[in-house]
């Protein structure tokens, strides 16, 4: 994505109207976009690959400056500063994007135009003229988030995520744990497939962090009930993991964290579910920090896992007093010197994620398990680090670690 020098065709006819002394291009232009929605997408003559799209932001009052945040790494978001049409109230951008992704973006107005994020963070809104938006109810927290985002046209169709009507469904229960390694009890919820019983054959299963993102966000039950219902994968009970006011600590290959899941979670799932004892059966997922901990707890705990399912892990993480360089992925020097693990696993990653920082060192984690005879699929999805695709990237995993030949 780059700010595009190509001016839009509907700015420059709306700009053209009012140097004539059109009084109503403006009232007609602010109800057009009412209707249809923003912001306006247009062909690039002579290219197949991008779309110019166009950023419009409606000022209410006066402001100083209005800048386009988008949603992707290796961003220089200070080029984003939109600009103001003649006098008037529209603001607006116009940035050459490839056509076939998902981006979400919001609007920082008054921005400082620094380095301030914690400032920044404060004026940033959604696009209120945006009809494509994700809520994100929160009960708990009793307010609502909306991230605006745009789909362009050749970004492929998402279909794991949408409930369909008439198929089979699972139910999903919750329960708190306590820990006396934690300060504070876990939130777990468990996914049980349609037909679940006591009496069947033992079902394979999965363990997620950051449940609540997957069930509340990521639409992860559709996911599940589709998959079943096509036969993708076998039904599978699921464990959902809240995570706590301690994320970042829990999920950068913490031991502590890890026994927890392994010697406390696991062995208290085992004996209220029907799921397998064999470690074939077991996979370990998790997005951004939680899949480098899926990483890890795959590494530490082989014998209960043999599934990893990674999606935008944070392998950019090193310990405290590792003194190797920023571009090094330090958990795959882990698996270097440690024995090839009866391990398969899945790794995905974002095609606008931070190219040394994200997508480098998920490469350099995929390269390095192949080397050693790891059965490893790797992914680049056509987005970033956000909820857009991973909801339909976990079906992807999940088809590619335990899906029926």
């Amino acid at each position: 994505m780059e700010k595009s020098l190509i001016k839009s065709l509907k700015i420059i006819e709306l700009e053209d109207k009012l140097k004539l002394g059109n009084t109503d291009a403006l009232e007609n232009f602010w109800t057009n976009i009412q209707e249809k929605g923003s912001p306006i997408i247009e062909d690039i003559p002579k290219d197949s690959e991008h779309n110019l799209v166009t950023f419009i932001y409606k000022e209410d009052e006066k402001v100083e400056n209005v800048l386009l945040i988008p949603e992707m790494e290796d961003c220089k978001f200070l080029n984003y500063r939109m600009e103001r049409l003649l006098d008037t109230n529209l603001w607006y951008i116009s940035c050459k994007i490839r056509n076939d992704i998902r981006l979400q973006y919001s609007f920082s107005i008054n921005d400082p135009l620094d380095d301030n994020w914690d400032k920044r963070f404060e004026q940033i809104i959604h696009d209120k003229l945006n009809k494509t938006f994700l809520l994100i109810e929160d009960d708990e927290e009793d307010e609502n988030e909306i991230l605006s985002y745009v789909v362009m046209p050749n970004a492929e169709e998402h279909v794991w995520v949408k409930e369909i009507a008439n198929i089979p469904k699972g139910d999903i229960n919750k329960y708190n744990y306590k820990s006396e390694k934690l300060e504070e009890e876990l939130e777990l919820s468990i996914y049980t497939p349609h037909g679940y019983a006591e009496s069947n054959k033992p079902y394979k299963f999965l363990v997620l962090t950051d449940g609540w993102v997957y069930i509340n966000v990521l639409s992860a039950k559709s996911v599940l009930d589709n998959l079943i219902a096509d036969k993708k994968i076998p039904p599978i009970v699921v464990l959902f993991v809240d995570c706590t006011d301690s994320r970042d600590e829990d999920l950068s290959c913490n031991d502590a964290f890890t026994d927890i899941i392994v010697g406390g979670l696991l062995p208290w799932f085992r004996g209220n579910y029907n799921i397998s004892s064999e470690a074939k059966d077991g996979v370990i997922g998790g997005l951004s920090l939680g899949g480098l901990t899926a990483s890890y707890v795959g590494l530490k705990h082989s014998e209960t896992f043999g599934n990893v399912l990674s999606q935008s892990g944070s392998y950019w993480y090193k310990p405290h007093e590792c003194e190797e360089p920023k571009s090094a992925c330090w958990i795959s020097g882990e698996f270097k010197k440690t024995e090839k693990l009866p391990l398969k696993f899945y790794l995905s990653v974002g095609v606008l994620e931070e190219k040394e920082d994200m997508i480098g060192v998920n490469k350099i984690l995929r390269d390095v398990l192949r080397l050693k005879g790891y059965e490893v699929e790797y992914e680049e999805f056509k987005g970033g680090h956000d909820y857009l695709c991973w909801g339909e990237n976990l079906a992807n995993g999940l088809i590619s670690l335990i899906g029926i030949k």
